[in-house]
């Protein structure tokens, strides 16, 4: 048990350090065709956060964990939602803007509606499947959400946030070619070997203890592929610079959901069992109180009060997962 542990933290270590080397070669690459910082920040970046989720998703699909797939995919949104902005919003102050409250959220429960309309019309036997098909569309769907992301932030006004992009983006140092290559090489071997260690022992500790695919799934992965949103909000919010950590969670939501499920169930279709239709209606709950409380503020902030209930929310879906 211990070495399966150990062997699930090397493997996020791995994912999440895979994922960078892999984005800082992809964002040279973009930037030696002369390709705006704006729009490497959007793009490259922005998916490569969640390269450590579409590694496991590939893994598991190929390996037939269909629960581990979708439970992923949605607690990962409930612990974007619940932990990730609770602990941001009592540690800084997290406001909701305009663009969040009125077009990303109302997107974002579309798209957990359009997941439960899925999941629950297509049957093999007597056993809900997600097939390839529906798949694709979910995959387009996130690229055209992604261009639209670019689009609205090349028209947006207010040009700060479009500046912490591209301060992110300078950080990046330029590399030789020969250096790109084996950053290339090296990021996929760590996104490859770390995804199956996680996969592999998540599954063999699940055996084990008795536990179950989805429960793994909506815990244990989800929090370890979302650390990295847990350092940024941690960061973020102890430098009042919340905007983007906000909208990239909201973000990362829409695209979770559509990219995930998407890819999985087209490399193989996925099974989808009717336990997780309470895990996607608790997620449409979660999002409709945080743009209600976007709209009914005065400030459009989240109060310690709020935050403090949103991580017990968290607790308390950890306890009934079990």
């Amino acid at each position: 048990m211990l070495l399966e542990i150990i062997l699930i933290v090397v493997g996020f270590i791995l994912l999440i350090k895979g994922a960078d080397i892999l984005v800082s070669a992809a964002a040279n690459i973009a930037k030696k065709f002369k390709l705006s910082e704006m729009l490497i920040g959007l793009t490259i970046v922005a998916i490569g956060t969640s390269l450590p989720e579409i590694f496991i998703t590939i893994v598991s699909s190929m390996d037939g964990h269909s629960d581990l797939i979708i439970s992923n995919a949605i607690g990962s949104c409930i612990c974007n939602l619940l932990f990730v902005i609770g602990l941001s919003s009592l540690i800084g102050i997290v406001k909701l803007d305009k663009r969040i409250i009125y077009i990303h959220l109302p997107i974002s429960i579309l798209a957990i509606i359009l997941i439960l309309f899925l999941g629950n019309t297509e049957k093999i036997g007597e056993v809900n499947v997600i097939n390839r098909w529906q798949g694709l569309v979910l995959v387009l769907l996130a690229v055209i959400y992604i261009l639209y992301t670019i689009y609205e932030e090349k028209k947006m006004k207010d040009r700060k946030l479009d500046k912490e992009i591209i301060n992110e983006v300078e950080k990046i140092k330029e590399k030789s070619k020969s250096s790109i290559i084996i950053y290339i090489v090296l990021g996929l071997v760590g996104l490859k070997f770390g995804s199956d260690f996680v996969v592999n022992n998540t599954i063999l500790i699940a055996n084990n203890l008795g536990w179950s695919e989805s429960f793994m799934g909506s815990t244990i992965i989800a929090l370890g592929t979302a650390l990295p949103e847990i350092v940024t909000g941690i960061i973020s919010a102890r430098r009042n610079k919340t905007d983007l950590l906000l909208g990239n969670i909201v973000g990362s939501n829409v695209i979770n959901l559509f990219l995930l499920i998407g890819i999985g169930s087209l490399i193989n279709p996925l099974f989808f069992d009717v336990r997780f239709n309470k895990n996607l209606i608790f997620l449409i709950m979660i999002t409709v109180i945080l743009q209600l409380i976007g709209i009914l503020s005065k400030k459009s902030k989240i109060n310690k009060l709020e935050s403090l209930l949103f991580i017990l929310a968290y607790i308390l879906f950890i306890c009934s997962m079990m």
